[in-house]
């Protein structure tokens, strides 16, 4: 339900198409996380973390371990929870729209690729 309030919410907001699901992996092959939505030209994610699966202390590390290691190989995470896209999306789009902007002046580009992920439309005409 929150991925599709975030497709949603993309929709029509003039940012480029993410990857949805990507699964992203170091240069040798070793396997980083699969954020709900991923910018593989810029290195942006978007991670949607509820309540609900980050509740215990573990699950909490656990997620905070997985955004250290997506930005220890350069990638640009943003964090929103189901509530802030469906009650402030605008706040969310707005982040990632300066994240995928500031992506566009580093001199590094990540280094993960992005594998088994599903290309979705999100308007008639997009890329």
């Amino acid at each position: 339900m929150a991925e599709a309030r975030a497709r949603d919410a993309l929709t029509g907001t003039g940012l480029p198409a993410p990857l949805w699901n990507a699964r992203l992996y170091t240069p040798d092959g070793t396997f980083l996380a699969s954020p709900d939505a991923y910018w593989p030209d810029e290195g942006v994610a978007l991670e949607v973390d509820s309540a609900e699966y980050h509740y215990t202390r573990d699950a909490w590390q656990a997620t905070l371990r997985r955004r250290l290691r997506l930005e220890a190989h350069g990638i640009l995470v943003a964090s929103a929870t189901p509530s802030m896209i469906r009650d402030t999306p605008k706040e969310v789009i707005e982040a990632l729209r300066t994240l995928l902007t500031l992506a566009t002046t580093r001199p590094t580009p990540p280094t993960a690729t992005a594998r088994g992920h599903e290309q979705l439309r999100l308007f008639p005409g997009a890329g």
